[in-house]
């Protein structure tokens, strides 16, 4: 009996005790967050809130909730940000957020049913992580990723890693003559970024849909298996985006075009007004300078015993370059009118503009090599092009 009666009194101790403790917290607990993370902030940066409210559960809800680097380059806002501990040192805390906005640069990305797990891998802060899923991130009208499962190593570092899957990708974009739509299935991706970034992405299903450009060809719808891209952003001499993508067993509504698709490409930033870190580069910031020159571009693409290989270099090529293009580049074939004939048939070339270059490919001198029959130079000089030498526009 006197159990019972000691065990009463110990709980009702307790609810003395604890609940003015509880009541307290969350009364305090979400300043004493705010001015934790202000207190972390980058120099310069801006943090602002608008409510603030307590849970039952010792979280706390945010609301209109916006940071912002000092220079303008990034912003990150949420309409309701949540954050909740958990009893747990090594997952002490869950966030989520309804619906949030990314903008770097001229770029907006939204965010939908965004919930993670901070991760504590031992005491380093430096060790921080954060891992979870997103059901949507897009554009106001388009849903550019869904379905995916993510995880941020490095949180509190200088170098942070991304690991995600995705189980869809779509991508529109406004090119000049067009829509262009790219879709890709089953991803999975790997990035860091410090110095540097580095990204690494891979594909089970692609689709790329130009069958809007110019006056449309409804042929000109690429499928692909197999997909794998890598692409670095880091600083050299100038700044430099080497870009090279994998794609195999080709094929378009007109049939099978070919077992292989490898492309390379390297953008160069020219005119910098000051040095600047990636994320300067990857915010647009002028005073950066910007891409001008896109070299050592090379194409091979192969089918059978048939195979294009395309190789260029462009001086003042993007559409801001402010300077008269320049384009240097070679084509070599081997099984020329074959493998010509299904890149045409795609309707990815025109065919005239392929009529002319498989003219001039069979009209050459024949080429010494065991990998190619053929091969003619393309040279572009502001508006004028030239084809094995002689101008054709």
């Amino acid at each position: 009996m006197r159990f019972f009666r000691f065990s009463g009194y110990l709980i009702l101790a307790l609810v003395l005790l604890l609940g003015p403790l509880y009541g307290a917290g969350r009364i305090i607990l979400p300043e004493w967050i705010k001015g934790q993370m202000a207190s972390a902030l980058p120099s310069g940066a801006k943090l602002s809130i608008g409510e603030m409210f307590s849970t039952a559960k010792m979280g706390v809800l945010y609301k209109n909730f916006v940071f912002e680097l000092e220079d303008g380059s990034l912003s990150i806002s949420a309409d309701d940000l949540l954050i909740e501990p958990n009893l747990s040192f090594s997952k002490p805390a869950n966030i989520s957020i309804g619906k949030g906005l990314v903008k770097s640069g001229e770029t907006d990305v939204f965010i939908k049913d965004f919930n993670a797990a901070v991760v504590l891998g031992n005491v380093k802060a430096s060790e921080l992580s954060l891992f979870g899923k997103i059901k949507e991130i897009g554009g106001e009208e388009k849903t550019v990723l869904s379905n995916i499962d993510f995880l941020i190593q490095g949180l509190s570092s200088f170098e942070k890693t991304i690991t995600a899957n995705a189980k869809h990708l779509n991508l529109k974009l406004i090119a000049p003559k067009g829509p262009v739509s790219v879709d890709l299935s089953d991803i999975n991706l790997k990035a860091s970024l410090g110095k540097a970034l580095n990204l690494a992405l891979s594909a089970d299903q692609s689709k790329l849909d130009l069958s809007f450009l110019g006056a449309g060809n409804p042929n000109r719808i690429l499928n692909g298996k197999k997909v794998l891209i890598d692409v670095n952003l880091l600083e050299d001499e100038h700044w430099v985006l080497p870009i090279k993508a994998r794609i195999e067993e080709l094929s378009s509504p007109v049939g099978r075009l070919g077992s292989s698709l490898i492309i390379q490409a390297k953008g160069i930033w020219k005119y910098a007004q000051q040095r600047c870190s990636v994320s300067g580069i990857m915010a647009g910031n002028p005073e950066c300078g910007k891409m001008t020159d896109v070299v050592d571009i090379g194409l091979k693409f192969e089918e059978g015993a048939g195979n294009l290989y395309f190789t260029a270099d462009g001086y003042c090529v993007t559409p801001n370059a402010g300077c008269p293009q320049s384009i240097e580049s070679l084509i070599r074939t081997k099984n020329t009118a074959d493998i010509l004939s299904k890149v045409i048939l795609s309707g990815v070339l025109d065919p005239i503009v392929g009529g002319i270059i498989l003219g001039a490919l069979l009209s050459a001198p024949g080429v010494d090599s065991p990998e190619y029959d053929h091969q003619a130079s393309i040279k572009v000089q502001g508006n004028r092009v030239f084809l094995n030498g002689k101008p054709i526009i």
